[in-house]
């Protein structure tokens, strides 16, 4: 088999993977009741830190609307998960936090979906595994240096 050929089916297993991986995590947020937006949406409030993010960079990280932000924020904030609080840099606007009911769905999510993930290994050897890490770090290093220019194709 050729190398183009291997790439090929490089790329299309590690896209078949993120996406179980994806439907993984829907499935922990899934049992909270929670949809596909109103995660990714909490994750961006997440990493965000305490304090908060503007509904602007959430769009922005999201690729959606601010009005779709907005929307979900305020489904969101009625849940007890968010709250909005006036931006100390800007009159105008606000920053998005996760209250503490929000931080600790978070936390169980977080737990549920690393039970998941360990489930999913379970039997696997822990030397193959390290192996696929190290294999797709260099893997992405590799993509990024040639995004950069610095690697010839």
């Amino acid at each position: 088999m050729d190398r183009s050929e291997l790439a090929i089916q490089l790329t299309d297993s590690i896209v078949t993977s993120y996406a179980a991986v994806a439907r993984s995590g829907d499935r922990a947020f899934r049992a909270y009741r929670l949809s596909h937006r109103a995660q990714a949406i909490l994750h961006a409030v997440d990493a965000a830190g305490p304090e908060g993010a503007r509904p602007k960079e959430i769009a922005e990280l999201l690729g959606i609307s601010r009005a779709a932000v907005t929307t979900f924020v305020q489904r969101l904030e009625s849940k007890g998960l968010v709250e909005t609080t006036p931006d100390d840099d800007d009159d105008r606007g606000v920053r998005v936090r996760l209250t503490g009911r929000g931080l600790e769905l978070m936390l169980k999510v977080g737990q549920l979906q690393r039970r998941l993930s360990a489930r999913t290994i379970e039997g696997m050897p822990a030397s193959s595994i390290a192996k696929t890490v190290s294999f797709l770090q260099d893997f992405v290093q590799r993509l990024e240096i040639t995004r950069l220019g610095l690697l010839k194709v």
